[in-house]
């Protein structure tokens, strides 16, 4: 059974390309928000804990840290578990160049999380400024297969409204 905070699976690390020892061992999402209005730059950061870390980390608002996981309902009810319900983290960052509202969104990998792919999950980014959306339901990880690139930071630049996104390689990531 899946817990809200256990995260990819020997499946996803398998299909990362990752070796057989690596394969074994649970990975925790861990994506953290920062408001740093000193630097004029509010930072989404996409990482994983591993191992005993992940299994004692306690994600806070306070600290700006979330699980994708934590932002499911999951339905455990059935011989098959299910995403039944999804919410989303809202965060607003006062720069310089004005009001930047960050939202965070799970990215289920399937409706159920009982197969290969569907055992995964991600999260997907949107940074509005002005009520416009500069940057739009952009997933950090696309696909559950293959060695797509994943994205780990992305950075809002208060003095020039720029986003910038910085991506690695599938099988540097897990």
């Amino acid at each position: 059974m899946l817990h809200n905070r256990t995260a990819c699976l020997l499946s996803l690390a398998l299909a990362a390309g990752a070796s057989p020892a690596l394969a074994y061992e649970t990975f925790y999402p861990l994506i953290q928000y920062t408001c740093d209005k000193q630097a004029d730059m509010a930072i989404v950061t996409n990482s994983l804990l591993k191992g005993g870390k992940g299994e004692t980390f306690e994600y806070s608002d306070k600290d700006g840290t979330y699980s994708p996981w934590d932002m499911v309902e999951i339905d455990r009810k059935s011989g098959r578990p299910k995403i039944v319900k999804k919410s989303k983290i809202i965060k607003t960052c006062e720069l310089s160049s004005g009001s930047y509202t960050i939202t965070l969104e799970p990215k289920p990998f399937g409706k159920t999380l009982d197969g290969r792919c569907g055992a995964s999950i991600s999260a997907s980014i949107t940074v509005t400024f002005d009520g416009i959306d500069i940057l739009e339901k952009t997933p950090f990880e696309n696909y559950c297969h293959g060695n797509s690139p994943i994205i780990t930071r992305v950075t809002t630049f208060g003095k020039t409204s720029e986003v910038k996104i910085k991506r690695i390689p599938k099988y540097k990531f897990y």
